[in-house]
């Protein structure tokens, strides 16, 4: 079949049988159509690049098949895309990780360089939330004490750590 007007021929006589064939198995006439329009390209495409095909029905059906089987499929990932939810991971990337546990242990470091009274004072005031009364009747100080060590030690820790820039 080295002749367009074969394939021509082929076209006007296989062309309905392949629609509906098409039809049946995508349940889509106008995916049908397109497939059926791709099955003849590669059939000029074949005819051109090799020559002689030896069962062209056979081939168009296979060719046909073969389309059809890949359009489906990419229907169904499409779909399946489509189905999933458009929400972000709610867990934070390895990198956000990273600098959160690096910015962690800049603060504990920095918690650690307060004096002994002062990082006990900010730590039961700021980790474990207790009021300025409860720190002052647990260590035996006057509340007035408690609140100079907790702004004393939130200045020692504004020197210590790097601030960010102002957005």
């Amino acid at each position: 079949m080295t002749d367009t007007v074969h394939i021509a021929c082929l076209y006007m006589k296989e062309r309905p049988d392949l629609r509906r064939f098409l039809t049946s198995m995508t349940g889509n006439l106008s995916l049908a159509e397109d497939l059926v329009q791709e099955t003849f390209l590669r059939v000029l495409e074949r005819d051109s690049a090799s020559g002689e095909i030896r069962d062209p029905r056979a081939y168009l059906i296979r060719s046909a098949r073969n389309l059809a089987l890949n359009a489906l499929a990419v229907q169904r990932r499409s779909a399946d895309m489509d189905e999933m939810p458009d929400i972000a991971d709610p867990a934070p990337a390895a990198v956000e990780r990273m600098i959160a546990r690096e910015e962690l242990l800049l603060v504990m470091r920095a918690i650690a360089g307060l004096p002994a009274r002062r990082r006990q004072v900010f730590v039961l005031s700021r980790v474990d939330d207790l009021t300025y009364d409860q720190i002052a009747a647990r260590l035996g100080i006057s509340r007035n004490t408690v609140m100079v060590q907790v702004v004393r030690a939130l200045s020692d820790l504004r020197k210590a750590l790097p601030m960010p820039e102002p957005a």
